[in-house]
């Protein structure tokens, strides 16, 4: 199975790409996904993706194929597909 990760923003910059694509042999959750990517990471990727007590950061912004997702723990990914990571925006 292929999930293609989409970055936007600082994340993309952070990265140093606007997307990859990682395979998985079994479905995996969400969170795995984020975790995954957090510790193949930088500590400023690790930084938009999870607070300081290791818990996903509300203020990111996850779409599995163009639908937001909530819940990261009970979101299970069996199938090819995209998803999107958005950081915060700010600016003025």
């Amino acid at each position: 199975m292929t999930v293609t990760i989409h970055y936007k923003g600082q994340i993309a910059t952070e990265v140093g790409s606007s997307t990859e694509d990682l395979k998985f042999d079994e479905p995996i959750y969400l969170i795995g996904i984020l975790k995954a990517l957090s510790d193949k990471g930088t500590e400023a990727i690790n930084d938009f993706i999870f607070d300081e007590k290791g818990q996903p950061t509300r203020s990111l912004l996850v779409l599995v194929n163009d639908e937001q997702v909530i819940d990261f723990q009970k979101t299970l990914i069996s199938d090819d597909c995209v998803i999107s990571l958005l950081p915060p925006i700010a600016g003025g």
